[in-house]
């Protein structure tokens, strides 16, 4: 990992550029969208919170799976143009709140948001890891393509040294 800038995506936030980066974000109902173009090594990944806007004029992007995830297409496509060359992971939308009033279908809209747009520009879902009901931290190497999924909280086991 050394040389690689390291991101971490707040809700709303994303990154798409040709830099080498290990982007991370933290995912319950919100979902993140990895992009990998295996051709010239390099990615995008968004982190939203809701599938779609209810108003045209609403100005963050961002938060929403349709336009943040048209916009990391719209911003890898210009750097290479050809659809074929990338593959994308879904992560998250699971029904993490437990309150009288969530009604459990915010993560589902999301992670279907997600897969509308990848679809419509022809881009093969190869991952997805969504739904459930626990949060997931996602951590993705835009220069290889790796992409590591655990639960929220879990601990990775390790050796221990002697």
């Amino acid at each position: 990992m050394t040389g690689l800038l390291r991101t971490f995506l707040r809700p709303g936030e994303f990154y798409a550029d040709r830099e080498p980066a290990m982007a991370e974000t933290l995912v319950g109902s919100c979902v993140a969208v990895c992009l990998y173009n295996f051709k010239q090594c390099f990615g995008a990944m968004n982190h939203f919170l809701r599938d779609r806007p209810k108003a045209s004029a609403d100005a963050n992007f961002g938060q929403y799976g349709v336009t943040s995830t048209q916009h990391i297409l719209d911003a890898v496509m210009v750097i290479d143009p050809e659809p074929t060359r990338f593959r994308a992971g879904i992560f998250g939308g699971a029904a993490v709140l437990k309150t009288p009033n969530a009604d459990g279908h915010i993560g589902s809209a999301n992670v279907e948001a997600a897969i509308e747009v990848l679809r419509s520009a022809h881009i093969r879902i190869v991952r997805q890891e969504v739904g459930g009901t626990r949060g997931r931290r996602i951590r993705f190497n835009t220069q290889t393509g790796e992409i590591e999924c655990r639960f929220a909280g879990d601990i990775p086991h390790r050796r221990a040294v002697p």
